[in-house]
């Protein structure tokens, strides 16, 4: 009987969210939507609410306390989306300007999460907030939102008593697809409002525990006929420049450049995608945030921020990074092919990278790096299939060095399996064959082939109570990913956590206790690290958090005869949204035992960082970070002074002159202190670089834009490198025909 229940029980829960789903409405030819965001047109109304919404933060598990309605609505060129949010203290609202892609979680917004394949593997997100900003991206349940793709659409916004609403308006063309599929599409709906509590409404019952966001999206029934008509656009771009080179000590020249470049995208049906690009100008408006890298001897990831490598990027994510987009420096000419149809996916892309780039060869100590004197040519291609719950996938990548200096080559196959919504099994096996190598003068030159493997593979599972997750790694020795990104070879290791879920206590919304595990060796069976550290994290009001983290019996090396140190350390952290004006703070401790890698020795030393996002007008935001970390010094040649110090500063400030106007500025400082007293070898006692930027901006719409700016770096290491001055002073012009 108790069973026959429970099995009822399940019937009608999934019963009723099948019946809990989007249902389109079709436009006539003569119904037009104003995008204003008040839904006040009659059709709108034509149109079923979804109402049906479930909290997943700060408690989950329940309805969300705030009403919201969602309704769906096509023509033959778009999809009309609107949504209703009813707010019990609209005054309240956070309505904060946001530049594209900038939207953040102390702010009201909604979210739509567009599946047209119904894979729940990934999905396209469009945001809008209070104010009408946009933002757009990927978003995977396993690699989380990548905001860096930008489409076509809009979205205005319009305030009521009772709280505000949104109408978006996406061209089918802006959406990859496939047409013949009889499989309805689904669509998640987040809102997302933060005041004493940050509250996240999902239109679907979403939980904490869950691996899988995407499984809880519902069908948007009644679209039909959509179309896949072919629909192109072609994007110049032109640059000019003024440098300045200053070397103390030498003349101080000057150069002037004017570069036009070409992209263009094609489509010739709604599942296939071609781009193009002919001499593309990949400055970055966007600078990369400094980061430590002082104490360590492996390279450091940057995400991709370019347009023309952003198409289809989702596709080429795997649990490895075999394809690292950012290893094509300076690419003159570019293609790239994609196709998305209803189980299954495919992008290749092809590019010329010019000579004089640096090449990553990761060793098992440290990361190594080769000059490329000649040009290069890259491949990527990856294909996954979709099985229900199961996605195979399989990947290669090519790197053709000319005039003969060799190649690179990487292909094997990957897996996904949701097994179910708490569950997730990943796994991936790469082989390598390379002959173009590191050779004595640090330059690529052909050589012996020499082939390699990299493997993973890891398992998740959580619920209400508790959450674990093992991950193992081998790679070997001569692996090499040229396309991709690895920064440390010859290795195995197993990754575990446990977790145990306290729930709620008193103003505390969750308590969790954690063990995480490491165990790693090299290729001849020397441990690189053993890690057993026990913590504690805590969540609370005002979407705070913090964390404790005891580390007590850490052993780890850092050279092949090196010693197997003992490290004992403490880290803890907090975070909060207080308000509107201090909309995000965030700091990161840790002090104890730290390894002086240079020097090959174990000194006391710690870190910290500290990070916030103010708004201290309505138009400014103001966001400063800062970061450092320190060895103390040993013995009496060094005493006990600092023997080495890192520090990384930035802030970064933006007015808004209106919603396409910005002006931004940035200051960037660098500085890094050692003790030539405390090493052995030769150091520089000191070494800073600091960057200056101010960049405004027109942003007309997607590819259409005008930027104005001027940069000043300024390096120097006293005694070894001669103080530089760069400055640039540029004007770029971009307009989508």
């Amino acid at each position: 009987m108790k069973v026959f229940l429970s099995v009822l029980v399940s019937t009608l829960l999934f019963s009723s969210a099948a019946q809990a789903g989007f249902q389109a409405h079709q436009l006539q030819k003569k119904e037009v939507i104003k995008l204003d965001g008040k839904l006040d047109e009659a059709v709108w109304k034509q149109a079923i609410p979804h109402t049906e919404f479930f909290q997943t933060q700060p408690f989950d598990g329940v309805a969300a306390h705030l009403r919201t309605e969602v309704r769906v609505l096509y023509d033959d060129k778009f999809l009309y989306v609107g949504v209703t949010g009813f707010d019990n203290e609209p005054n309240q609202i956070r309505d904060s300007f946001a530049r594209r892609d900038k939207i953040s979680i102390d702010q009201d917004f909604f979210t739509l999460y567009i599946d047209p394949s119904s894979g729940h593997k990934a999905a396209q997100v469009f945001y809008v907030n209070a104010r009408g900003a946009v933002m757009d991206g990927i978003y995977s349940d396993t690699m989380g939102d990548d905001t860096a793709p930008d489409y076509e659409f809009s979205a205005s916004t319009a305030r009521f008593d009772g709280g505000w609403s949104a109408e978006y308006k996406i061209p089918f063309s802006s959406i990859a697809y496939d047409k013949h599929s009889t499989t309805p599409w689904s669509l998640l709906v987040l809102r997302n409002m933060t005041r004493d509590q940050r509250y996240r409404m999902y239109s679907g019952a979403v939980t904490r525990a869950t691996s899988c966001n995407l499984c809880f999206s519902h069908p948007i029934e009644g679209m039909q006929n959509l179309p896949s008509g072919m629909n192109w656009n072609v994007t110049p771009q032109l640059v000019s420049r003024r440098n300045r080179d200053q070397i103390e000590g030498k003349p101080a020249p000057s150069s002037s450049s004017s570069d036009v470049s070409v992209d263009f995208k094609f489509r010739p049906t709604s599942a296939i995608t071609i781009d193009a690009t002919l001499n593309p100008d990949f400055s970055q408006i966007e600078l990369d945030s400094p980061q430590l890298s002082g104490n360590t001897r492996f390279g450091i990831f940057v995400q991709e921020k370019r347009p023309f490598f952003l198409e289809g990027a989702d596709i080429f994510r795997t649990p490895l990074n075999a394809i690292s987009t950012r290893t094509i420096a300076n690419p003159d000419v570019g293609l790239r092919y994609t196709q998305r149809d209803a189980d299954k996916d495919f992008s290749i892309l092809t590019s010329r990278d010019t000579a004089g780039a640096l090449v990553m060869v990761p060793r098992t100590y440290y990361t190594a790096y080769a000059n490329s004197t000649v040009a290069s040519t890259a491949t990527d291609a990856r294909a996954n299939f979709r099985l229900g719950s199961l996605s195979l996938g399989a990947i290669a990548t090519d790197r053709q060095y000319a005039d003969g200096q060799g190649y690179n080559r990487v292909a094997g196959p990957d897996f996904v399996w949701q097994i179910d919504r708490n569950q997730l099994m990943r796994g991936q096996l790469l082989m390598s064959s390379t002959n173009a190598q590191l050779d004595s003068k640090g330059n690529i030159a052909r050589a012996d082939v020499t082939t390699g493997h990299a493997a993973y593979f890891d398992w998740s599972r959580g619920n209400d109570d508790y959450g674990m997750s093992v991950s193992v790694r081998d790679f070997s020795k001569d692996f090499r990913a040229d396309n991709g990104f690895f920064s440390q070879v010859g290795f195995r290791s197993v990754n575990s956590d446990i977790t145990k879920k306290f729930g709620r206590m008193g103003e505390l919304h969750e308590v969790n206790a954690y063990v995480s595990a490491e165990y790693k060796v090299d290729s001849d069976g020397n441990i690189l690290s053993k890690i057993l550290s026990p913590g504690v994290r805590v969540a609370g009001p005002y979407d705070s958090s913090a964390y404790l983290n005891i580390s007590p019996t850490v052993r780890s090396r850092v050279n092949q005869q090196g010693e197997l140190f003992s490290i004992g350390r403490f880290a803890w952290g907090l975070a909060a949204s207080p308000g509107k004006q201090v909309a995000r703070i965030a700091a990161d401790f840790s002090v104890g035992d730290v390894i002086d890698i240079l020097a090959n020795r174990l000194g006391r030393g710690g870190s910290y960082s500290m990070s916030a996002k103010l708004r201290p007008l309505d138009r400014l935001e103001v966001e400063p970070s800062f970061a450092t970390n320190w060895i103390n010094g040993s013995g009496e040649a060094a005493s006990q002074a600092r023997a080495y110090k890192e520090t990384a500063l930035q802030i970064n400030s933006i007015l808004h002159l209106s919603p396409k106007d910005t002006i931004r500025m940035i200051l960037q400082d660098a500085r890094t202190k050692r003790d030539p007293l405390a090493y052995i070898v030769v150091v520089a006692p000191d070494s800073s670089r600091s960057v200056n930027s101010f960049v405004y901006t027109h942003r007309a719409g997607v590819g259409s834009a005008v930027y104005l700016g001027w940069t000043m770096t300024k390096s120097e290491t006293p005694g070894f490198v001669a103080q530089r001055k760069q400055s640039e002073l540029f004007t770029k012009f971009s307009w989508q025909i």
